[in-house]
Order: structure tokens, then C-alpha cells, then sequence
């Protein structure tokens, strides 16, 4: 069901897209793949200068999230005051429709692949009806996601970076916080001096010397 709704989400951001253009649409989705691509790879550095940010189950979740969108708040900020509001670019109506409601869909499937990455690393997703109702089709949506990734990987020439082990990491930390603890053994209790019960008697040394 992940999948469809992703699809639907999509469809609305093509609705949103037709409106703007696609000179507009395509900075959008630059921003929004280079935010989610910052997100994924400084959660691992951020935890390890802040511990504290990993203790909590949300820890990973919000950390991501907090980047992401810091970091496209302010590429989207950059962009619009310098770019999309000075420099208007005009195309032929039908690549205009076209293109922005093609960018648009990739722009929703990309938004929706993130938000089910989030869910993915809470411990809400390992309830079985969460994952039966809404995430059964997680893997299409995450692979999605970390293609993106690895797109900015090539572009950027960062050939020893891997973004699908960033992120399956990421899933296994999770799994791991979510995973309940063994229940381990009671502390043995040092046996009384005075204790006379059959139990102790047993293990003394002058017991087992009668």
C-alpha cells in the first residue's frame, strides 16, 4: 500500500507543479534530493559529535528529519531570492506541462519515499498492523530513495560513498533499538551467615567436609 500511496502523492504534487512551471519544479526537486541526500549522511557524523541525539528511539528519526529540513529551507530560500524570482525562463507550452508534471510526480514519489524512510527508522513501524496496513511495500519506496542518493554520489564524484549502506544502517539501528531487551538472569544473593535453610547448608565447606 506504500507503494499507491506514493503514486498519490505524486499525482497532487503534479497538480502543484502544472501551476509553477518547470523551471520552478526543476529547482524544487534539485532541492529536495540535495536536502534529503545531506540528511541521510550527516545523521551518522552528527551522532557520533552528539551521542545524546541516538539515546532516545526518535533520536535517528528527528536528527534526519531536522537536517533535511533545515537544509531545504534554506536552499529553497537561496534559490527563490536569487534565482526563481529574478530569472524568469520560458518554454514551449507542451514541454512546460510536461516536464513540470513529470518532475512533479518524481518530486511527490521522492517526498513520500522520505517520509516512509522516517517511519521506517521509528519503533511505530514495527507494530504488525503498521507494517501490514501501510509499509508492506517499504522496500520500493526506500530503493527509490536511495537512488537519488546514489545519483548525487556519481555526480559528486564521491566514489568511496555508499548511500545504501548509509541507509540500511540506518534501518538496523532501529531494528535494533525496537528489538526488546533479553530478560537476564536475578544476581545471585551471597548467602547469610546465620542462614541455616537446606539450600546454603548445601555449599558450605563444612557441610561437604561431614
Amino acid at each position: 500500500m506504500a507503494f499507491w500511496i506514493g503514486i498519490l502523492a505524486g499525482a497532487l504534487f503534479v497538480c502543484y507543479t502544472l501551476k509553477i512551471g518547470f523551471y520552478e519544479t526543476w529547482a524544487m526537486l534539485f532541492n529536495l534530493v540535495i536536502s534529503i541526500y545531506l540528511g541521510v549522511h550527516l545523521q551518522p557524523i552528527i551522532v557520533g559529535i552528539l551521542p545524546a541525539a541516538a539515546d532516545t528511539p526518535y533520536g535517528n528519526t528527528l536528527t534526519v528529519l531536522a537536517v533535511t529540513a533545515g537544509s531545504f529551507l534554506i536552499l529553497h530560500g537561496i534559490t527563490c531570492v536569487f534565482f526563481t524570482s529574478q530569472l524568469a525562463i520560458s518554454f514551449p507550452k507542451i514541454f512546460d506541462v510536461l516536464g513540470s508534471g513529470l518532475l512533479g510526480f518524481l518530486a511527490g514519489f521522492l517526498v513520500w519515499s522520505f517520509v516512509a524512510l522516517l517511519v521506517c527508522t521509528t519503533p511505530f513501524f514495527h507494530e504488525p498492523a503498521v507494517k501490514q496496513f501501510c509499509f508492506d511495500s517499504q522496500q520500493t519506496t526506500i530503493s527509490y530513495l536511495t537512488w537519488w542518493c546514489r545519483l548525487v554520489d556519481k555526480a559528486a564524484s564521491y566514489g568511496d560513498s555508499d548511500s545504501e549502506q548509509v541507509i540500511i544502517s540506518l534501518l538496523k539501528a532501529a531494528e535494533k533499538k525496537a528489538r526488546p531487551a533479553p530478560a537476564g538472569r536475578a544476581p545471585l544473593q551471597p548467602a547469610e551467615p546465620n542462614d541455616t535453610s537446606p539450600a546454603t547448608t548445601k555449599n558450605t565447606p563444612s557441610s561437604q567436609a561431614d
